[in-house]
């Protein structure tokens, strides 16, 4: 059975903390996302507000969420949906 929002064949996992390296300006938000049950972290940067340069963005967080999850993640985050159940989160500032 393949699942429908990765394409690629469903294997058994087990969660586990990896180490990465994080933008600073938007390290405490990625860690904070990934103690919410059912949400999943998978790259981010702080963006480039207040950098300069021809094309500012805010700090974002691609994350997967479950329904239930989406629920406290839009109570407290702006949300970008690229997809089914993941996309961009924003802090709110």
């Amino acid at each position: 059975m393949a699942d429908k929002r990765f394409h690629r064949p469903v294997h058994k996992t087990v969660p586990m903390q990896v180490w990465v390296d994080v933008d600073v300006g938007i390290a405490e938000t990625v860690q904070y996302l990934n103690t919410i049950p059912g949400v999943r972290t998978h790259a981010s940067c702080q963006g480039t507000l207040g950098e300069g340069g021809p094309h500012p963005y805010r700090p974002e967080v691609m994350s997967t969420w479950t329904d239930e999850a989406f629920e406290k993640l839009r109570a407290e985050f702006d949300i970008t949906p690229l997809g089914d159940r993941w996309g961009l989160v924003h802090p709110r500032k």
